[in-house]
């Protein structure tokens, strides 16, 4: 598209459409010509876009046959990645990709929590997985797919907010440990629990290295390092780094009493019958938090608990990054407060110095 002057005051505007060389002669200055050219090419992309929606018959089912096998089978979460895209092939798998306009992501999105009853963390999950393959969709698959923007991005999507502050108490932890270990033996006999023991160690691993649910259930016998009193965590970080957590000489005597499974590399290999990749600790998480007594409280808190009490007792906010797993220091610095908060309250110890100190000029200026 160009604009030539033909004379004072006139313009003409040229443009390619639909295999074609058209013209617009415009009368006045070079700033109306120019807008009246853009305004030609939104109508030209426009209709573009249009006549490619009307040829293309690809699937949402090929959509996400190929999303899957170029991103979400490589994704560390790729358990629940095949989840999310199974869902989106139960609710609009046979439509074409042409037909999934913004409307229909809408009514997909809603139905999340209206009628699958997800949170509205999870739905937000869901959505970024949605996205984020209609935006291939739209880019390096446009040929095919027959789209060249994202629907997706016609969506108001409602985040909430997931800085949860929740972590335990010291209170609460006494009483945590004291509900795991009172169901270390059967009840009535010297019998090990072995099915809460199993639980029991999930717990402590969590609540002692801040350690994801997934990646305590990937450990395998291999990652335990004794002598170096660090589990290393095979979920590897960007450029290929290994990541390791603490292990206190508690919880490695924990580990080496945990009874191995003949066979089997890992500590936790899910159990006889259990189906699905990802392994879940909910439910029974759930009956330990109530003979606790701990209200308002989840398993993934166990790793903010963690986190909490690490910078309370002085750690360091990019080691704790470190340790956490977190690609990106403002992940972290939501525990940060907490070492302010904690900081302010031992003031007593620089008043007491201060207190001293005055004491003692005192004393020197009674003496003179």
């Amino acid at each position: 598209m160009s604009i030539h002057k033909v004379s004072d005051g006139a313009f003409e505007i040229r443009w390619r459409e639909g295999g074609r060389n058209k013209s617009q002669r415009v009368h006045g200055s070079y700033e109306l010509a120019r807008k009246v050219e853009r305004k030609k090419m939104s109508v030209r992309d426009e209709n573009r876009h249009l006549d490619i929606k009307r040829e293309v018959n690809f699937r949402v089912s090929a959509l996400l046959d190929r999303y899957w096998t170029q991103y979400g089978a490589k994704k560390r979460s790729s358990s629940r990645e095949k989840s999310i895209i199974e869902g989106i092939r139960a609710s609009l798998g046979r439509a074409f990709v042409r037909e999934v306009d913004g409307d229909a992501i809408a009514r997909w999105y809603e139905d999340l929590t209206a009628v699958r009853g997800l949170s509205a963390g999870t739905a937000v999950r869901h959505f970024n997985v949605m996205h984020h393959m209609m935006e291939k969709a739209a880019t390096i698959w446009s040929r095919d797919t027959g789209i060249d923007r994202n629907p997706a991005d016609q969506v108001e999507v409602r985040r909430p907010d997931d800085q949860r502050d929740r972590y335990l108490s010291e209170d609460e932890l006494r009483r945590l440990k004291q509900a795991i270990d009172a169901k270390t033996y059967c009840k009535g006999t010297n019998k090990i629990n072995r099915t809460f023991c199993r639980l029991r160690l999930i717990v402590l691993i969590a609540v002692t290295t801040g350690m994801r649910a997934s990646e305590i259930f990937g450990l395998r016998w291999s990652d335990v390092m004794y002598g170096e009193g660090l589990l290393a965590v095979r979920a590897k970080l960007k450029g290929g780094k290994m990541r390791y957590v603490p292990m206190t000489d508690e919880l490695a005597g924990e580990l080496r009493r945990f009874p191995v499974v003949i066979g089997e590399d890992r500590i936790f290999p899910p159990r006889t019958g259990a189906s699905g990749g990802r392994q879940r600790v909910e439910g029974s998480f759930e009956d330990l938090l109530e003979r606790a007594k701990i209200d308002g409280f989840r398993f993934h808190d166990l790793r903010h608990t963690f986190a909490s009490w690490y910078m309370m007792n002085g750690g360091d906010l990019y080691e704790l990054a470190k340790i956490l797993g977190h690609s990106n220091i403002k992940m972290t610095e939501r525990y940060a407060k907490l070492a302010r908060e904690h900081i302010a309250r031992t003031g007593s110890t620089a008043r007491e110095i201060w207190k001293r100190m005055e004491t003692g000029s005192a004393e020197q200026a009674n003496i003179g």
